[in-house]
């Protein structure tokens, strides 16, 4: 089955339609659907006229019934790839009407990088889309600063999950539900939905088995999926990959995420730390892992790293079973935390507005956001204590709004008093109470 993306696929159109001497990014990691979510738009705009390429491939070859031209095709500077598409169009072009030329696995052949400043200059005539799974990894001469228009596709969120359910209903509450309006029942259903779906995660080939009723086959399609973006990061590395077992590197992200990373935990025998940094720097130019800074410290490298899927989480740290498996507290909460970093980081213009917060008695606040304005987060298994964030509220004047996040109904506390122990200081702010589900919803509540 297709999973609709609409919202997403519609901010893609309008992107693209408004190209202006720009090429068309498409960034995210391997097997979040990149190359499937081009192609649907790209039928959505079927009377426009469109050409495959896909960088892999040497020559032109045909994939799933689909036409691809190869490598062959291209050329370091644009200008043999331009000549070359203007004859294999022949007679297709409409005047007045762009031609969407899509490349795909641009990793494979990322000379053609250097062409985006000339490329660029053709948007009349074409409209170049570029996808890769290791595009910020590339080192160009040329930066062509400007000339790029970047899209970041995530894997699924839980509110595309639901609404791709056969049944609608579900999907129909979490849209409209306010803090005036709410069912006991459909809570109780959505928490349960939320527990599928932080297990499973938003790889589209988990999301597409398990809405398919194929449980049976997640282990074996959550392992391969894996290797895959295992063997991927070690492409990257290079040489250094063979020092590394990298599935052990990968488990011990997942492991430290939310803790500031200290790189010697990466460190392997005869690898200097440096070494370390770097791989955790590939690792993020790849997008598995998304780095969080520490909020308003650019003195130190604090940062924390989240991995970009909570199903790939769970494998890593509980095996292939996913929806069967006995998950402890202490994984759990990585898995929360994990699905609420990659929601809110699916709503920002960039994954680097995602901050995180630290006060000097060590309260600790997993995620902030200074636009719209200044908001902490606290994710919380259960229902859990709001010491952190009054910590985060008396600390931080700027501060609008505090957020809980954990397994409670929705509400939203206009008078809460932030107060400490031991400290005299005191403080009126907004909190709003948020169910896990809501994660992706939480600025229509405050």
């Amino acid at each position: 089955m297709w999973i609709e993306r609409f919202d997403k696929k519609l901010k893609f159109i309008n992107g693209l339609l408004n190209l202006s001497h720009q090429v068309m990014i498409v960034c995210g990691a391997r097997q979040v659907g990149k190359t499937a979510f081009v192609l649907n738009v790209l039928q959505s705009l079927k009377e426009t006229p469109h050409v495959l390429i896909n960088l892999l491939y040497p020559q032109q070859i045909t994939i799933e019934g689909r036409e691809y031209l190869g490598r062959n095709f291209v050329d370091p500077t644009g200008v043999q790839l331009v000549e070359n598409l203007r004859r294999y169009l022949s007679g297709k072009q409409v005047q007045g009407q762009p031609v969407y030329v899509f490349i795909d696995e641009v990793d494979h052949y990322p000379a053609i990088m250097e062409a985006v400043q000339y490329l660029a200059e053709l948007t009349d005539e074409f409209k170049f889309v570029f996808t890769g799974s290791n595009l910020e990894n590339i080192q160009v001469k040329n930066a062509a600063t400007g000339r790029k228009k970047y899209f970041d596709l995530y894997p699924i969120t839980f509110g595309e999950f639901l609404a791709n359910l056969s049944n609608k209903t579900f999907f129909d509450y979490y849209r409209d539900i306010t803090i005036d309006r709410q069912s006991d029942y459909f809570h109780q259903e959505l928490k349960k939905y939320f527990n599928i779906y932080v297990k499973i995660g938003g790889l589209p080939k988990i999301v597409d088995t398990y809405l398919e009723n194929k449980e049976v086959d997640i282990p074996t399609l959550i392992k391969d999926l894996a290797l895959t973006i295992e063997e991927n990061v070690k492409t990257i590395l290079g040489e250094k990959a063979k020092i590394y077992e990298y599935e052990d590197v990968l488990r011990k992200l997942a492991l430290l995420s939310m803790n500031t990373l200290k790189y010697s935990q990466l460190q392997v025998q005869h690898v200097s730390r440096g070494e370390a940094k770097r791989l955790v720097n590939k690792t993020v130019g790849a997008r598995v892992v998304h780095k969080i800074r520490l909020y308003d410290d650019e003195s130190r490298d604090l940062s924390k790293y989240l991995l970009f899927d909570c199903g790939m989480v769970n494998y890593l740290l509980n095996g292939s079973h996913l929806l069967t498996q006995q998950i402890p507290d202490k994984y759990l909460a990585i898995m929360y935390e994990t699905f609420v970093g990659n929601e809110l980081i699916a709503l920002q213009t960039t994954r680097d507005d995602l901050y995180y917060w630290k006060s000097p008695n060590r309260a600790e606040v997993e995620f902030v956001l200074r636009a719209p304005f200044l908001v902490g987060f606290d994710v919380k298994v259960n229902r859990g204590d709001n010491k952190s964030l009054y910590s985060f509220a008396i600390m931080e004047p700027d501060a609008k709004r505090i957020v809980k996040i954990g397994e409670h109904h929705l509400s939203l506390n206009k008078n809460a008093v932030a107060k400490l122990p031991h400290d005299p200081s005191t403080r009126s702010i907004h909190l709003l109470n948020l169910p896990h589900y809501l994660t992706a919803q939480w600025e229509k509540f405050v």
